[in-house]
């Protein structure tokens, strides 16, 4: 726990009387990578391995390039600190080590992997060993290289051995010799005699940041291809960077419960199910997928995705398709959503499209034309009432990613790829339903401008990322950030994998999505790391194992304390996690502003803490997993103020002012009082309205749940002994409905 939390125990009903000068939470973190060896931020090391558990403590990351101008003077005074894993040498490395130093000194943290600035000379320049003295080590021009005679002298468990414990063979180390006790060594190495008999201390953190040498990261086994960490990096980057209470937004949690949500993806739609019972009828893909996985599952709701290309005659579309879609968008469950007009599969291609060169690659893969044969079942199914066969054989419907796209007529136009496909989708759509959201197709990798136009059209972007923590893929670094940095834009990524992955890209087992269990269940415990996301295709109506699948995860989803929303609800939290912003107002109370969609903030590490329901302001309640304090406010409420204070004994209500929420199903907003104690609120969601409040034990209340001037609910709830006041009420509230508890009685 930190001092601020340990200090504010000792007042445990009133703010600190303390010296405090109120300031901005500083959350921007710059990460600086060479260019010339990690072309995009995207593709860097921070980015695939250190972005997500520093969303996961509350920052964001600004990408910087260090053979660009960097920022300076009171540029700087907007980022905590700073984040390096530079491994090759660097092109510019004494303009970079001044500004490092300068910025290291103006009180900017350093979090430095690998080497400092590498270069091909192991001398280092008087800039280095300053910085390194900033972070409590003194570097020598020592480099143990071969380690068989190295000892581990000291390792704390924890940080060292977090997925794998050190390899028995030691990797080449520098010789760092901690400065003052001050400096906390994790992981300390005993040097050889013939090396100078010292101890070198490879993993530490003090006040000005953290150190981790090259190869005590993490570790790569080649023969399976995966890697794992060594160092914890959720307690290295909170040592390195932020050993301190404030509110962490969090994207996996609404009103105290885990955030669930499904998108599919349309691919495959048009796809002729080999499902027993639909094969012999013909029925599409997404036609099964209708039938069994979300008519079935109207408390779940889903974000359909269309390829506009699917349903538009001209470049080979079904009128089947068209009424699929018709079908699929009219339920209330569903949302509606874009995947791309002619589903690109390489998006790089058409940042400089050139559509001579894609003419000349269709030529490459032509296909015959299609035989009388084909003609003629095509007519016997139009007849016989039966879904149409797409046709496959056209030179400009491409039958894999070996062309640029699926659809392929027309010359590629990124506004027709945007707008006239989100245009598309609502066409199918009745008429008070929007498409709210666009999901990446083929690589998930869409150039700046697409990203930006998906914004001017006024909706969320989605997908990529591909969430993994199971056998196959055991370790926290297959779970990425939550978005991709695009320029000055940015990608939203899903929150898990879809059914491509698990299957070996759709080639068996088909079943293979039901290990989506294992991940949901490691990105829950110990932390929090992502939401419940059901994500995949319309063509796993194809097979009856991926359907079984997709079903099993339903029913999970069903059988789980979660609170289901739309996909692009979910990317609109994800969004606004860049835009908060954040002011500490005293020693325990921080004041939330510019919040968006995001309405849970998290505190770890506070067992011994609680809400101060008095101060805070547009609180609705609060929650407790894996040792963290999830804070829920009301959106109705455009600023927030959290003020914290110790955590009373069990079975005291003397601090309780009012009902709070403990965790809902349902959305909840608008929470006002409403008579002597009780009050009223606004609410939407699917399924039944399962609920838990916290009030004073005893209390009775009359609970009408009503839409405009219709009653659909009226029931009496009383609290327990403990105060808690669970409810479930009817399942209708997709579209918001007004809840008033009126409070019968007070118990003294």
């Amino acid at each position: 726990m930190s001092v601020m939390a340990l200090a504010l125990l000792a007042v445990p009903s009133r703010a600190l009387e303390v010296e405090f000068s109120a300031r901005d939470v500083r959350r921007d973190i710059l990460a600086v990578y060479d260019s010339r060896y990690e072309a995009t931020p995207a593709t860097t090391r921070i980015h695939r391995l250190a972005e997500m558990p520093l969303n996961w403590l509350g920052f964001k990351l600004v990408y910087v390039d260090v053979n660009a101008p960097l920022p300076d003077g009171e540029a700087l005074q907007r980022y905590r600190g700073i984040v390096s894993w530079l491994v090759e040498p660097m092109a510019g490395r004494d303009t970079y080590l001044t500004w490092l130093d300068k910025a290291t000194a103006a009180g900017l943290r350093l979090a430095c992997f690998s080497e400092l600035a590498p270069a091909d000379t192991s001398e280092l320049p008087a800039a280095a060993l300053r910085i390194f003295e900033r972070l409590g080590l003194r570097a020598t021009d020592q480099y143990v290289g071969v380690t068989y005679k190295s000892k581990v002298v000291s390792s704390d468990a924890s940080m060292i051995g977090f997925e794998r414990p050190l390899d028995v063979s030691l990797s080449p180390y520098p010789v760092m010799l901690p400065m003052s006790p001050a400096t906390q060594v994790y992981l300390s190495l005993s040097v050889p005699m013939e090396e100078g008999e010292a101890q070198s201390s490879v993993v530490t953190t003090n006040s000005g940041g953290g150190y981790v040498a090259d190869g005590f990261a993490f570790f790569y086994d080649a023969n399976s291809d995966r890697a794992r960490w060594i160092i914890n990096p959720f307690l290295f980057f909170k040592r390195a960077l932020a050993d301190e209470v404030f509110p962490i937004p969090d994207v996996t949690t609404l009103d105290g419960r885990r955030i669930y949500f499904s998108h599919i993806d349309g691919d495959g739609w048009n796809n002729i199910s080999e499902i027993e019972g639909y094969r012999e009828a013909h029925v599409t893909a997404a036609d099964v997928i209708r039938r069994e996985a979300i008519e079935p599952y109207p408390d779940l709701p889903v974000t359909a995705a269309l390829i506009a290309g699917d349903t538009v005659l001209e470049i080979g579309g079904l009128k089947t398709a068209q009424v699929t879609a018709s079908k699929l968008f009219a339920l209330p469950q569903v949302e509606v959503a874009s995947h791309t007009y002619s589903h690109p599969f390489n998006w790089s291609f058409f940042e400089n499209y050139d559509r001579a060169r894609e003419l000349a690659m269709i030529d490459q893969v032509a296909k015959p034309a299609p035989s009388l044969m084909d003609s003629v079942r095509g007519l016997l199914y139009r007849v016989a009432g039966k879904a149409e066969i797409s046709d496959t054989r056209s030179r400009y419907i491409a039958g894999s990613s070996d062309l640029p796209r699926g659809y392929l007529k027309e010359p590629f136009d990124l506004d027709k790829e945007v707008r006239e496909a989100l245009r598309v989708s609502e066409s199918y759509a009745p008429a008070d339903k929007k498409a709210a959201i666009y999901q990446w197709s083929g690589d998930t990798e869409p150039f700046e401008a697409a990203v930006r136009a998906t914004r001017q059209a006024g909706v969320r972007n989605m997908n990529g990322g591909d969430t993994r923590l199971d056998a196959e893929y055991p370790s926290v670094f297959y779970v990425p950030p939550i978005a991709r940095p695009v320029g000055r834009e940015r990608q939203i990524y899903a929150g898990n994998s879809n059914e491509n992955t698990y299957t070996n890209n759709w080639h068996g087992p088909f079943y293979g999505q039901l290990l989506l269990e294992e991940t949901l269940k490691n990105t829950e415990t110990p932390r929090r790391l992502k939401p419940f996301n059901l994500y995949y295709h319309m063509y796993s109506g194809e097979k009856p194992g991926a359907l079984a699948a997709i079903k099993h995860i339903l029913d999970l989803a069903r059988a789980s304390p979660v609170i289901p929303v739309k996909a692009s609800t979910y990317a609109a939290i994800a969004d606004d996690f860049f835009a908060v912003e954040m002011s500490q107002v005293d020693a325990n109370s921080w004041r939330i502003t510019n919040r968006g969609a995001m309405q849970t903030f998290r505190f770890d590490d506070v067992d011994k803490l609680d809400i101060n329901w008095a101060r805070s302001k547009g609180v609705l309640g609060r929650n407790r997993t894996n040792g963290s304090l999830y804070v829920a406010l009301d959106p109705a409420q455009s600023e927030a103020l959290i003020a914290l204070t110790a955590r009373p004994e069990a079975g005291t209500i003397s601090d309780r002012v009012g009902p709070h929420l403990v965790d809902s199903r349902w959305q909840i907003s608008g929470l006002v009082p409403q008579g002597a104690c009780g009050f009223k609120l606004s609410a939407e969601g699917f399924g039944a309205g399962d609920m838990l409040w916290e009030t004073r034990p005893g209390r009775s209340f009359e609970v009408v749940m009503t839409r405009g001037n219709a009653t659909l609910a009226v029931f009496t709830a009383m609290a327990d002994a403990a105060g808690h006041l669970p409810l479930s009420l009817p399942p209708d509230a997709v579209a918001p409905v007004e809840i008033a508890f009126g409070c019968r009685e007070a118990q003294p």
